[in-house]
């Protein structure tokens, strides 16, 4: 019986590292709108309406997908970055910000 359960765990872990139900697009969606909800509030915030701002690059990797966000704060005229990781289950973290 243990042999039985241990298998199913190890089939359960190989899946969340696949994670079928996350999309690309899903994961670039679920990614600008957590970076658009922390500006909320803010007068003078950071956002993607300028050319070469949104999404820099997305790749799928175990347990998710990596989403790197390009955008502009206030008046300043230079880029700012943030990688953030968007889980299989659409839970996203921020993991730098460059």
């Amino acid at each position: 019986m243990k042999k039985y359960l241990l298998i199913i765990i190890i089939f359960l872990l190989a899946l969340l590292a696949w994670s079928p139900l996350q999309t690309k697009d899903a994961a670039e969606r679920k990614a600008m709108s957590a970076f658009e909800s922390g500006q909320t509030g803010i007068i003078d915030g950071c956002g993607f309406n300028c050319d070469g701002c949104g999404i820099e690059s997305s790749q799928k990797i175990p347990f998710g997908y990596l989403v790197n966000l390009k955008y502009k704060c206030g008046m300043k005229n230079y880029f700012r970055g943030e990688s953030i990781f968007v889980t299989p289950i659409g839970m996203s973290f921020t993991i730098n910000k460059y």
